[in-house]
């Protein structure tokens, strides 16, 4: 299995790992609340909303951006 980009909807936390984080330790004083981004790859992306960025092989998934319902991606 291959690194994916996960992201918390709580907090912003965006890393990269084989599988879903631990959901313990969330600095918002709740548990995370992981979404899979996507797959880590070549192609660089931006949420225009929240500014988080990530190399992902395709678009990542458009949910749980942090100050909107939805992220809106660009492709850098």
């Amino acid at each position: 299995m291959g690194l994916s980009w996960y992201q918390c909807k709580s907090c912003s936390t965006t890393i990269k790992k084989d599988s879903t984080p631990n959901n313990s330790g969330c600095p918002s004083k709740v548990f995370h609340t992981w979404t899979k981004l996507g797959d880590v790859g070549e192609t660089n992306y931006q949420c225009k909303k929240c500014g988080t960025t990530v190399q992902t092989k395709s678009t990542p998934s458009n949910s749980g951006c942090n100050g909107a319902p939805f992220h809106s991606w660009t492709k850098l």
